[in-house]
């Protein structure tokens, strides 16, 4: 039984017109949409491995590394992850390429992005299409927003930037560089996936693909690495920032201590004075001078002035 998300076009004379399953013949030009449970139905139809199938169904939640190759398809699995809501769910799709077909399967899909993206990439071909073409559709439309993304995420970073330059240091300040970074390289290894993906296509090891379209997935290879390269400049910015707050609280920490150290040092000939003079001997002439501690006050005031004026000379303060 097909599901209503499943969708088969065939490529006729390089235009794309939806089909059905029964004209998804070895020799015809053909992509399709499918759900996991269709996959499970068709696969031996299709003449997709259950090996591949088995894949599918397991739960894996990590971006990986590039596809797998073997000789007769091409097959792998995409995380895609909402750049700009990095909290929200993360859809799942697989795809397998065969020699003239591309088989798109949704594997998690909370809004029908996945299938929308799908759509798109067949409209947008629909004259003059190729089978590689189709697939660089699909595979550009998980690069949406990616600049836009990067570059509120670069205005955060400007606005952490002034607000240590205005003196705001909070907290908060080193939660948000944390956070931030945390976003920032969740996109990154997302970036270096798709140019995983991207660079494994044009390596065409099966030769599944004609060499005259191989440049539409070098095209797509080098959009995921010129994100890929923004992110790592704006984690290296980040790792600066969070240099320059340890350094500012660190400035602060020591002109503190610079303080009492200043104040340690005044108290300490004081504290000599009064013990000196705390000790009480009988025959000390000062504690039966008349003017004994008048002159004592005086001398701790002259101990004072005399610090001052080698510290403000030393420029300690």
């Amino acid at each position: 039984m097909i599901e209503e998300d499943t969708m088969f076009y065939v490529l006729d004379k390089k235009e794309i017109r939806q089909a059905d399953l029964t004209e998804m013949t070895e020799n015809v030009l053909g992509v399709a949409y499918l759900t996991l449970d269709e996959l499970k139905e068709q696969h031996d139809s299709l003449g997709i491995s259950r090996t591949i199938v088995a894949d599918c169904v397991s739960d894996q939640t990590h971006f990986r590394t590039g596809i797998d190759i073997y000789d007769d398809c091409s097959y792998g699995i995409i995380n895609i992850i909402n750049v700009m809501d990095l909290g929200d769910f993360k859809d799942r799709i697989a795809f397998i390429i065969k020699k003239n077909r591309f088989y798109m399967i949704k594997l998690i899909d909370f809004d029908d992005s996945t299938k929308e993206m799908f759509e798109n990439a067949v409209g947008k071909f629909r004259q003059n299409a190729t089978l590689e073409k189709v697939i660089y559709g699909i595979l550009e439309g998980l690069l949406s927003n990616g600049n836009k993304s990067l570059e509120i995420m670069e205005q955060k970073i400007m606005e952490m930037e002034q607000r240590l330059i205005d003196g705001h240091i909070k907290q908060d300040l080193n939660k948000d560089i944390f956070k931030l970074r945390n976003h920032i390289s969740i996109q990154k290894n997302y970036y270096e996936q798709l140019f995983n993906i991207g660079t494994d296509l044009q390596e065409n090891e099966n030769g599944l693909f004609g060499e005259e379209d191989l440049r539409y997935f070098k095209i797509f290879a080098d959009k995921a690495a010129r994100l890929s390269d923004n992110t790592k400049l704006l984690l290296d910015s980040l790792i600066h920032l969070r240099e320059t707050l340890d350094a500012t609280l660190n400035y602060g920490l020591n002109n503190k201590m610079q303080v009492f150290t200043v104040v340690t040092t005044i108290f300490s000939p004081l504290t000599l004075i009064v013990g000196w003079y705390g000790m009480n001997f009988k025959y000390m002439p000062e504690i039966t001078w008349k003017y004994g501690y008048f002159a004592v006050m005086l001398l701790c005031l002259l101990v004072i002035m005399i610090c001052l004026i080698l510290f403000k000379k030393k420029k300690l303060f």
